[in-house]
């Protein structure tokens, strides 16, 4: 029966449960630290520079925030209703929209300038273009921040 020789030679380890690098000794130990003290040994106190910092980035934060809430309110879709004298002509006042109405035969209660919606007649089949136009400007204010 032939015999099989190893290839180990006998100035190599053949332990191989043994670590490949030594555990480290007990005078290198890090202390354990929570974040409070952490902060406190590596950017110090609060003090002038975070409070300055802190102001900066709430208000550019505050910013952000008006601009959505202004867009909130000014892409509202106002109330109608029909003008005077016209209501059976071509003006159903129960109605949910003004999509099935005649043109000329209904109005904004606020008038044209109540809304964004209004002003640029962003009803009906032109409706997608206000989801469109703050999908755009959340995109931009990604980008922007």
């Amino acid at each position: 029966m032939p015999t099989t020789s190893s290839s180990i030679s006998n100035n190599v380890d053949t332990d191989f449960n043994s670590p490949l690098l030594p555990p480290p000794s007990n005078e290198s130990t890090p202390e354990k630290q929570c974040i409070d003290e952490m902060l406190q040994n590596y950017c110090g106190e609060f003090g002038r520079w975070q409070l300055k910092h802190f102001v900066l980035t709430s208000l550019a934060w505050a910013l952000e925030a008006f601009h959505t809430m202004v867009m909130i309110f000014a892409d509202r879709e106002p109330e109608w209703r029909c003008l005077d004298g016209v209501a059976g002509l071509g003006c159903d006042l129960t109605a949910k929209n003004v999509c099935k109405l005649e043109p000329g035969s209904w109005e904004w209660v606020g008038g044209a300038a109540s809304s964004t919606v209004a002003e640029w007649g962003l009803v009906c089949g032109e409706k997608f273009k206000v989801g469109l136009v703050q999908a755009v400007f959340f995109a931009g204010c990604m980008f922007g921040q």
